[in-house]
């Protein structure tokens, strides 16, 4: 009756209202500003974004990408523009820990490979807006092909939620010289170190094994 979908949606929403940083504190950059002050500006909003991600992040849907990552047969990860770095950083992180990764940028590339998926494997998005349609289309098919999709988003109501199993969300404030996205990456950055470790504990043995050869290899 209050305009939302359902009660994870209301809680995602509430918790931004709930924890939006006072103006005097966290303040725009202004044409005044020396470097000093911007330097400050600048980690305080990327600060409280990870503190308002913290409260927006639920702990089952982190629970369960741990669980489906950790268990994938084979996993595509998807992110364009400013999400193709976030993409690389996971698909590094998790073929570290012995995951069959791979990370794609191109619109045709995910095309293909998310129509080869199938049960047993995971598609994994990164979509600041939520709205890229490469990203969501890619894990449209993954799931229609019976692969458990995963979205890291800023947007509870954008299109790839309504593709993706499982959501993963960050908060950021949006300013007038830095938008909400820079200070989200931030946030997914953390969500992408978070589910790294979650499935290195996960999966200790095989990890400190996986961890090692491919420390040797780099040497």
């Amino acid at each position: 009756k209050i305009g939302y979908k359902g009660y994870q949606e209301f809680k995602i929403v509430l918790a931004r209202d709930l924890v939006e940083p006072t103006a005097d504190i966290y303040a725009e950059v202004e044409p005044g500003d020396d470097l000093t002050t911007i330097k400050t500006k600048v980690f305080q909003a990327n600060t409280q974004a990870l503190r308002d991600t913290i409260e927006v992040l639920d702990d089952g849907e982190l629970a369960r990408a741990v669980a489906a990552l950790a268990g994938a047969a084979r996993l595509d990860i998807y992110g364009v523009g400013g999400s193709d770095p976030l993409a690389i950083d996971a698909y590094h992180k998790f073929l570290k820990l012995g995951i069959r990764a791979v990370a794609l940028s191109d619109g045709d590339l995910m095309a293909m490979s998310s129509a080869l998926l199938t049960r047993g494997d995971v598609a994994l998005g990164i979509s600041h807006t939520g709205a890229s349609r490469d990203v969501t289309d890619a894990l449209d098919r993954a799931k229609r092909n019976g692969a458990t999709t995963i979205c890291i988003t800023h947007r509870s109501t954008s299109p790839i939620t309504k593709v993706a199993d499982i959501k993963l969300y960050t908060a950021a404030k949006q300013t007038a010289f830095s938008s909400s996205a820079s200070s989200s990456r931030i946030a997914q950055l953390t969500i992408i170190d978070t589910l790294y470790v979650g499935i290195a504990l996960r999966r200790y043995d095989h990890a400190l094994e996986t961890l090692g050869k491919t420390r040797e290899a780099t040497e």
